[in-house]
């Protein structure tokens, strides 16, 4: 946590300022972003905060999609071997955040506070010297961190004071997995990290509320009650949340938090300390190389299949180089469940480097499994067949499942080939290895 840096440094992002006219529908008011700007007085903070998977870079991405008419500064932490998030964060809502900071290999509810701080005292710098214009500041906590430390930093830093105040705190809790993380923490303090980012928000977004019942859900929102009886919750699929009730609300009230904590300011600054699961680990692996689809997915399978060995898995992150693709594929598992797919495509002076990140129990055990496993989807040899390449097709469980055919395409749909049979079918054989096409 002492080996703090930053992944990105400070760069300006082309705002659209223009005001949208109003032609067509004959009306005075105007859309969008104005070229007027009301300077406040101090920047609002808005600190995202919720446990592995619970939807947080989902809802960063929302909200920069979303909002039209603010300008913030994001600072994303991160923690970890492998930086995934900023990869996460889709490239075409940068540019609606006057600042994009990566904290990574760290966690701000711990040591790099003071890395924080130092990032805030120069956003703080900017702001007042008018480099930059802002309305305001938008923090995405790890899903490991409590968010009390982070509010600690509003109050013990007069600088920070001066330029900042906590304007609301958002924790997303996941309706599907959210019992199971609070109830971790009645039988071991040490795993109550999800009850902390609960126990000091002022706003609870219950997200992924279409994948449980009604009896579940209203189990889920008396446990968030019985944390935090002042939050507002809001219940919501896909983190999508109403922007009025994230930004300018003036809802985080300290003093109410810690009245429900029974805990004053002075115990707060002195005492308290920050909720860690210390039984969670990591393991990140980072290498180029295309990866074949069909041979990644079985990898997965081996550990996010069964819900014995699933829920050791709290978080999976990847953004890989798929072969027989020129897109990202990316990779968000919680659990069993798993969301992935293809995204923007590569550029074309950038590095096409994999990324995964393993976020779980018994993790260190498992790290060399873990990299050799993920290394072993690479692509490191030529096909051996070329188009027009007469082979045997495995085209049924059986033994004697063969048909003759001939290859038409490689990489196809992300398959290794793509044969056309003897009958006139076609079919493709998902990698290059004997059980699924050999030499005729």
């Amino acid at each position: 946590l002492d080996q703090v840096q930053f992944g990105s440094s400070f760069s300006e992002a082309s705002m659209d300022k223009r005001r949208k006219t109003d032609e067509g529908h004959g009306h005075g008011h105007s859309h969008g972003y104005s070229n007027s700007y009301a300077r406040p007085a101090r920047l609002p903070v808005t600190v995202l905060t919720g446990y592995l998977g619970a939807g947080k870079t989902t809802l960063l991405n929302y909200i920069l999609r979303e909002q039209h008419d603010k300008k913030l500064a994001v600072i994303e932490n991160e923690i970890g071997e492998v930086s995934i998030d900023d990869a996460l964060v889709e490239q075409k809502h940068q540019d609606m955040a006057e600042e994009l900071v990566l904290l990574d290999n760290g966690c701000i509810c711990c040591t790099v506070r003071g890395d924080l701080i130092q990032t805030l005292h120069n956003i703080g710098k900017r702001f007042a010297s008018g480099q930059v214009q802002l309305d305001g500041v938008l923090i995405e906590l790890t899903g490991m961190a409590d968010p009390a430390p982070v509010v600690q930093t509003f109050i013990v830093d007069p600088e920070v004071q001066r330029s900042f105040m906590v304007d609301n705190v958002v924790a997303l809790v996941d309706a599907l997995h959210g019992l199971e993380k609070l109830d971790e923490s009645k039988g071991d303090v040490s795993k109550g990290t999800a009850c902390a980012q609960i126990a000091f928000s002022s706003t609870v977004l219950l997200n992924k509320i279409d994948l449980v019942d009604q009896m579940q859900l209203d189990q889920v929102k008396k446990r968030i009650k019985e944390l935090n009886g002042a939050a507002e919750i809001i219940p919501c699929q896909q983190a999508k949340a109403p922007m009025a009730k994230l930004f300018n609300v003036g809802c985080f009230n300290l003093d109410k938090v810690l009245e429900e904590q029974y805990m004053d300011e002075s115990e707060f600054r002195q005492f308290y300390t920050p909720k860690m699961d210390k039984s969670v680990s990591n393991v990140g692996v980072r290498c180029e190389g295309q990866v074949m689809m069909f041979a990644f997915q079985q990898f997965l399978d081996r550990y996010l299949d069964k819900e014995e060995t699933a829920k050791d898995f709290l978080r999976v992150k990847a953004v890989l180089n798929i072969a027989g693709s020129d897109r990202k594929f990316v990779l968000q598992c919680v659990h069993m469940l798993r969301n992935q797919g293809f995204t923007e495509p590569w550029g074309k002076t950038e590095k096409r480097e994999n990324r995964i990140i393993f976020i779980g129990r018994g993790m260190q055990p498992r790290r060399l499994e873990l990299t050799e496993g993920f290394k072993s989807c690479l692509q490191t040899k030529p096909l051996r067949f070329p188009v027009g390449t007469a082979v045997m097709a495995k085209t049924g469980a059986g033994p004697h499942d063969w048909e003759r055919g001939v290859v038409v395409r490689q990489w196809d749909e992300c398959n290794a080939y793509r044969l056309k049979l003897q009958g006139g079918d076609e079919v493709h054989a998902p990698m290059d290895m004997d059980c699924f096409v050999a030499k005729a």
